[in-house]
Order: structure tokens, then sequence, then C-alpha cells
């Protein structure tokens, strides 16, 4: 007699297999909120993706009030750099941010709530475009509170504010225009490194200027002077944006006095009239209600969302994380040399 066979057990699924479902699931739901939210942003009559990406906080006053103060994040390196994971994409949000804060009527007054080193020229003077166009057409109050830092490109930005506040222990100022070129020719010479570059000629068919800037050789004279010429013109343009932003308080030669890199703390800061006033978060609230005429708004802050697509993307790396003046100058080098409102500290 045969002896009754033993069916083997099934195999077991590896935890890869549950990881895919469970990460299915996930962007499923991601997908179906995401769809909801617009449905009830179309609701509001308010641009679906608007809603979809940010998220309003409570910050002060009661729930029920119906009128608003926003607070908007200024924070970190300003720049504006694609697509990519960790890419910073400072003008991108503010300019989200500002439409969505259109879209809804009960906002009667913004706060900037600045703590950036600053950073690229043109993602600096974008932002305050920005903020001054929306200041122009809706007649909404800015006040500005500056944070530990709101130096250069980070001042520059507060321009366009009606009023801005510091706290005492602030550092702020540093109105200038920085551009960093490294130099590892003594370096590639020690290790026996050499860069064959091939460029066009000028029209005399002496070298041009095509790789000017380069960290593989010396800069030449003539370089050196038309790169001081550019900066030179950029900080002129910081020089009228800071005269414009605080007309009335301090005359164009004075702000060419203070123009010179230099460093302030809140207290010398409102000293040398670059700053309206010392206070606290509830000091520019306060302001805020006052200058909206809505002394009973509740704040709110404004804060973008992270979706699941954004954390599958990669963690990347932070406004934060890259204020740190190394790694700013080294993110600066990979793409190409360019011209910087910012407080590096080196």
């Amino acid at each position: 007699m045969q002896p009754a066979s033993v069916s083997s057990p099934a195999p077991r699924r590896p935890w890869s297999f549950w990881l895919a479902i469970f990460l299915a699931l996930a962007l499923t739901g991601s997908v179906l909120l995401n769809m909801l939210l617009g449905l009830a942003a179309l609701g509001n009559n308010l641009d679906p993706g608007i809603r979809a990406r940010f998220d309003e906080t409570l910050v002060d006053g009661e729930r029920s009030a119906r009128e608003k103060v926003v607070v908007l994040p200024i924070q970190g390196v300003i720049m504006e750099e694609g697509d990519g994971p960790g890419a910073l994409r400072s003008v991108s949000r503010i300019r989200s941010m500002l439409h969505a804060v259109r879209q809804d009527k009960s906002v009667k007054a913004v706060v900037l709530d600045i703590d950036s080193p600053g950073g690229g020229v043109t993602a600096s003077d974008q932002i305050h475009h920005e903020l001054s166009r929306f200041r122009k057409e809706t007649g909404i109050p800015i006040v500005a509170l500056f944070g530990d830092v709101a130096a250069s490109g980070g001042y520059y930005v507060a321009m366009a504010s009606d009023e801005i506040l510091a706290h005492t222990t602030t550092i702020t100022g540093s109105i200038g225009v920085i551009s960093q070129f490294p130099q590892v020719r003594d370096l590639m010479d020690k290790i026996g490194v050499q860069i064959l570059t091939i460029k066009s000629l000028d029209e005399h068919g002496k070298p041009s200027f095509k790789d000017m800037g380069s960290p593989f050789r010396e800069m030449r004279p003539e370089e050196r002077k038309i790169l001081q010429g550019l900066v030179t013109q950029m900080w002129e343009r910081f020089v009228q944006v800071v005269a414009e932003g605080r007309k009335g308080h301090l005359e164009p030669v004075q702000v060419r006095a203070l123009a010179d890199g230099r460093i302030f703390t809140g207290r010398q800061a409102l000293d040398l009239k670059l700053i309206d006033a010392l206070g606290y978060q509830e000091d520019a609230f306060r302001r805020a209600r006052e200058l909206g005429k809505s002394p009973q708004a509740k704040v709110v802050r404004l804060q973008h969302r992270e979706t699941l697509l954004d954390l599958l993307g990669g963690p990347g790396l932070s406004a934060r994380e890259w204020s740190a003046p190394l790694r700013v100058l080294e993110r600066a080098t990979l793409h190409g040399p360019r011209m910087m409102y910012l407080w590096s500290g080196s």
C-alpha cells in the first residue's frame, strides 16, 4: 500500500512583492486624494493645482474668524533650478503662493517670514518683482519679518513690503554682489592633469572670452575687468531697489554708503533705517492686522504640501540644507559661474 502523498506548502511571497503592492496602493490613494482635492478646489473657484500644493496651518487667532493674514515663508537659499529631485524652486513656489492668496478674498494682509542668506541675482529679483506686482494689483499690505538671517537677496526681496520688522539678533544687510571662480590650475599641475580647450577666436584671430572664468587657467586682466563690470551693474540694481524700498527713510546716497557688503544686527539696521522696527512674531501679526484693517483676522501659514511623488522622487537637498556657504558655492560651481546676492561668509 503506497503512503498518501503530502502536498508541499505554497511558497511564501518575497518581501519585495508585498512592498510593490504597498507602493502601488499608496500611489493609487495619492492619485485619488489629489482628484478629490481638485474637485473641492473647483467647487471653491480656486485653481485645483494651487489648492493641492499648499496647506493652511492656523498660527494665531480664532479658527472661526472669516478674515485672514497669510504667512508666506521665504527660507533657505533663493534659487530657481528646474524640476529634478532636490532642486530649489524659490520663485515658482512664491509665485504659486501669491496666486493662491489672490484667489482667496478673505486675505487682508501678508507676512513674509524671511530667513535666508540670499541667493541668485535673478531669482531674488523675480521674487521682488512678484511681490511688488501683487502688492500693487491687490492693494494687500505686506509686512516682512526677519528671522535669524535676512541678508543680501533675503534683504532684497523684503524691499517689496510695506514695513520691515526684525529681531534684535537678526543678521541682515550684506548689500552687495559676489561671484566666485575656483582655481585648480596649480593642483592639476601637481597631479599631472591637463585640460585641452578648443574655443572660437575673436574677429582678429586672438583668444576669445568663451571660457572666461575657467578654473583650469589663470584669469586674464581684461576678463577680470569684464566680470567686475557685470558685478558692478548688478550692485547698482541692488542699490536702486533698496533706495526705492526705503524711500522716505534713506536717501540714495545713504544707501550707497551702506552697500559695501557689511552685515548688521537688527538693532544696527534699525539705527541705520534699513528696517522699520524691532519685534517678534506677535508684533508682525499685530502690524499686519492693523495695515489690513482687520483686527480680528486669524493668522494662517501657507506651506508647500509634500506629495507622495515628491517623497518617491528622492530626498534631494532642502533649501535650508543648502544654506551652508560651502554647499552653496559647491552647487553654484556645479551649475556654472553665476552672480549671487548671497551672504556666504567666505
